[in-house]
């Protein structure tokens, strides 16, 4: 075999042993814990914003994505033009933390964290991981392993794992922070006091085409989210391909593994 693609980052060592190149892409995909807004306690956006503050987002890189990732800021499509970069970092502040629990009168709180094999990215590992980070502020998380994880429950769980692909903002808005056939509201955002105004944010932005206003309108749905949304974001894995030294021609993409990019420019020797 000359290439693989999605190289699992444990199997990275062994690769190189062998010879291999490895080649590092960008990436946009993510594995989010997803608070449900309408359901106690995450209603309160105390909590919300206290879980987030919770997570050592470095940590979570280092440990569940072996390094090969870069830290979150709790909104997705990174890759977009029109990615939020302005907005301030979030970084683990435990007593901050502690302070908007208490503020809620969620001091000592327990919560279940549901996750599943069946989640990519690592998921059980980063739920463990987060458990253990959650102690420092005096939260007990129970993680919760499901065998059928996107059974009958999918989407009705208070606080959750998913896995998402890399999209540009407004297509993954649609899907994922949206009600609608087809879609996956798993924070259940459109019941957020705060929902409407992102609605139609989003929906001008669809509509718009001068770059500059809808980039403007893509920012403030952004921030909405940012400020009120279900979404705990720690981080983007990276993509990292294996390639046999007699293959070349072949670099990282932003997007897409091998299997769909590169071959028509690749060459092989021998």
């Amino acid at each position: 075999m000359q290439t693989v693609d999605s190289l699992p980052y444990n199997l990275i060592d062994t690769a190189k042993k062998q010879g291999a190149q490895i080649i590092k892409g960008g990436g946009g995909a993510w594995t989010p814990f997803t608070m449900r807004v309408d359901v106690t306690p995450f209603k309160d956006n105390r909590v919300r914003q206290a879980m987030r503050l919770i997570v050592d987002r470095q940590q979570m890189i280092s440990q569940v994505l072996s390094g090969y990732g870069v830290v979150g800021n709790d909104m997705y499509a990174p890759l977009d033009p029109a990615y939020a970069k302005e907005l301030p970092q979030r970084e683990q502040d435990i007593e901050q933390a502690k302070s908007l629990l208490k503020s809620a009168g969620a001091q000592g709180l327990q919560v279940q964290l549901y996750t599943g094999d069946a989640i990519l990215g690592n998921a059980v590992a980063a739920a463990n991981l987060f458990a253990d980070q959650a102690k420092q502020a005096g939260v007990d998380v129970k993680v919760v392993k499901k065998t059928e994880f996107y059974g009958d429950q999918y989407l009705s769980y208070p606080f959750a794992q998913d896995f998402w692909n890399t999209r540009n903002y407004l297509p993954q808005a649609a899907v994922g922070s949206m009600p609608g056939k087809g879609n996956y509201d798993e924070t259940h955002f459109e019941k957020s006091e705060d929902y409407a105004k992102f609605a139609q944010l989003v929906n001008q932005a669809q509509a718009e085409v001068d770059e500059g206003k809808r980039t403007t309108m893509i920012k403030d749905a952004q921030k909405i989210e940012y400020d009120t949304g279900g979404y705990i974001i720690w981080g983007f894995r990276q993509l990292i391909d294996g390639v046999s030294s007699k293959v070349s021609g072949i670099k990282g993409s932003k997007f897409q593994p091998l299997g769909n990019y590169g071959f028509k420019s690749a060459s092989v020797s021998g």
